[in-house]
């Protein structure tokens, strides 16, 4: 065997040096695959590998429906799940969107997060400057408050101490500006950063009559938990079958015909480790990286 291929290397070498125009096109070749592999482990590394900069990140899970039936809620939904779960101390419920930040001329848009009270608090992200939303703020009818992102404060506001009680005119209506996030957190979304934080019980201010807080059909949400201690994901999950019924029944939309709300009702709840959201420029390599 080792004679063969030494043989084999031998005729290999003879036939480079032979032709070496050849050679030096195989070896490029080589070289940049050698190039793009490295490349595509770096992304994945960076989107599908890296912690998210919160507290215990390998503690939070996503809540999603079983066997890949998607992992988006309605907002009738998360509430139905929020108000009957027991498994996570805490829990919440994010969607992203854009803000015009001009109110007249051409529009600017900033990347945003609709965010449920208890965002930061799960996610252990405090305040640098000012407070951040808390669970008892989270009712329908919610004043109309933002939290900045910190290189966005940086940015825009260069870092000023008074910007606190100030407005910011988010697509026309006007938000007031309670705190900065902590510097480094960018959100759940690796590669993107969010500029801008919003209580989701305000969306109607910006949706009005078309507010998605009540629409049974607008899957435009991620769930996500942080579980009781000593409660392992499996146990987790099997708690979350049994409220799923009820859930599910409470919230069926309206306009379905009579097998898609069957099939509906049919749904359970599972759960996965959280992992960062999916940027739109990774999700067009094909790379997934969000369940």
């Amino acid at each position: 065997m080792l004679d063969a291929l030494r043989q084999d290397l031998r005729y290999t070498f003879r036939n480079l040096r032979s032709s070496p125009g050849f050679a030096a096109v195989a070896i490029l070749s080589l070289a940049l695959g050698i190039g793009a592999n490295t490349a595509i482990f770096s992304l994945i590394d960076a989107v599908m590998l890296k912690y998210l900069p919160v507290r215990h990140p390998e503690q939070l899970l996503q809540v999603t429906f079983q066997k890949g039936e998607g992992s988006s809620f309605t907002n009738p939904l998360w509430e139905a799940l929020r108000d009957r779960q027991q498994v996570f101390s805490s829990v919440f419920a994010s969607g992203l969107t854009r803000f015009n930040l001009n109110q007249a001329g051409e529009a600017r848009y900033v990347p945003a997060v609709w965010a449920s009270g208890a965002y930061f608090s799960t996610l252990g992200v405090s305040a640098a400057l000012g407070r951040t939303f808390t669970p008892a703020e989270d009712k329908r009818g919610c004043a109309a408050t933002a939290v900045l992102g910190y290189d966005f404060w940086q940015k825009e506001y260069a870092g000023q101490l008074d910007v606190l009680g100030r407005s910011v005119s988010l697509t026309g209506h006007p938000f007031e500006i309670i705190g900065v996030a902590q510097a480094g957190f960018f959100g759940l979304q690796v590669g993107s950063t969010a500029d801008i934080f919003v209580p989701l019980c305000a969306e109607p201010v910006i949706g009005g009559e078309n507010s998605n807080l009540n629409k049974r059909g607008n899957w435009w949400l991620v769930v996500i938990g942080r579980p009781k201690p000593g409660l392992q994901p499996q146990r987790v999950t099997a708690v979350l079958k049994t409220i799923a019924p009820q859930a599910l029944a409470a919230t069926i939309p309206p306009d379905w015909g009579a097998e898609e709300k069957l099939e509906y009702e049919r749904r359970s709840f599972e759960t996965l480790p959280a992992r960062t959201e999916c940027p739109t420029s990774v999700r067009n390599t094909g790379i997934r990286c969000w369940s």
